[in-house]
């Protein structure tokens, strides 16, 4: 018995490191569902075809018979990438059983058995109920053709002994792989949404000032040459007293949407802080004209608030990075920037 557990214990453990594993790599793509790319349902059908060769190589021994706990791996690629990942997964099992066992008896039985299964999916596809009661519903369906197959063709003996144990362990393990698979894509999920949170300003949609800064501290890191520009937005104060702070908010959104669609590849461009943007820019040449650019895009590019149109401009301290710290490079576009603030705005000043 504490074999069979251990045996039991291994078997759900490997599903659940597949599972990990995979929903881990796909966290930029979750939630999976039979609408998600094909490539995204074809590596989740992967991924569930080998936990299912895994599973077969190694079956829990009773007694005599050896038992497997595939049908969950099947489930849960039907569950969650449809028919596709289904298709995916089955087709593995077939490679991987032809590879180890060769076309026997047995093969070509579990061949008709997935066929059954695979067009079943297709039926439960196009109902439409729950991720819950579906994965329910292949769990039943799988073991329901596992009890059909041994019907008559095993004794008593063997029913009560192997598969009566083999219903109660595929059962248990199917809840609580299914447990641990919507626990886990929450949890990703939740993480990159908090992640998404703290690392963009919620008012322009552009990173904000931690993630801004990380970015200089990487390319600083790099040893490569960069160039920072330090954009601030002219008399800002004087147009939230005018049109009040929602036009304010506008202006900053209309500010950050023209410096993304204006940045250069090798460039990344934030919010700093109320009314200062951030353009982090990798190399240091072109950098001038770069700059010179933006602010001409910006100081023709109509703004509308209020059926009135709104004239913005933008002042630029620039400095390129030498062999110090990304702290002295922003130091040195700040100062820059007041230079060109002083100088009557709309316009760009190099450290």
């Amino acid at each position: 018995m504490g074999a069979v557990i251990n045996q039991f214990v291994i078997n759900i453990s490997l599903i659940f490191l597949f599972m990990s594993l995979t929903f881990y790599v796909m966290r930029t793509v979750l939630p999976i569902q039979r609408t998600s790319p094909l490539f995204v349902r074809f590596w989740f059908g992967v991924s569930n075809g080998l936990t299912a060769i895994l599973l077969t190589i190694n079956a829990i021994e009773l007694g005599e018979a050896r038992i497997d706990l595939r049908l969950i791996p099947i489930a849960l690629s039907a569950t969650y990438a449809g028919t596709f990942g289904a298709i995916v997964t089955l087709g593995l099992i077939f490679i991987g059983r032809m590879t180890i066992h060769g076309m026997s008896a047995q093969f070509v039985d579990a061949i008709l058995m997935f066929i059954v299964f695979f067009l079943f999916s297709l039926v439960v596809s196009r109902v439409l109920i729950n991720r819950v009661k579906g994965y329910a519903v292949y769990i039943g369906f799988g073991a329901l053709l596992v009890l059909i197959q041994v019907t008559g063709s095993v004794g008593t003996g063997v029913f009560f002994n192997v598969f009566v144990p083999y219903f109660l362990m595929l059962s248990l393990g199917a809840w609580l792989c299914y447990w641990a698979a919507k626990k886990l894509e929450t949890h990703l999920w939740m993480f990159l949404l908090h992640t998404h949170r703290a690392t963009i300003d919620e008012l322009t949609g552009l990173p904000n000032r931690y993630r801004t800064l990380e970015q200089m501290n990487d390319l600083e890191m790099s040893g490569k040459p960069w160039t920072l520009l330090v954009i601030d937005v002219d008399h800002f104060k004087q147009l939230n007293d005018t049109y009040g702070h929602l036009a304010g908010d506008a202006a900053l959104r209309h500010i950050g949407q023209t410096l993304e669609r204006n940045c250069p590849p090798s460039g990344f461009v934030g919010r700093y802080g109320g009314e200062e943007f951030l353009l982090v820019i990798e190399g240091s040449e072109d950098t001038k004209e770069v700059a010179e650019e933006l602010v001409q895009t910006v100081r023709h590019t109509m703004f509308e608030c209020q059926g009135e149109v709104i004239p913005m401009t933008i002042s630029i301290g620039a400095a390129v990075a030498g062999h110090e710290s990304s702290m002295v490079v922003f130091e040195r576009a700040d100062e820059a920037l007041y230079v060109a603030k002083r100088s009557g705005r709309d316009q760009v000043r190099f450290a």
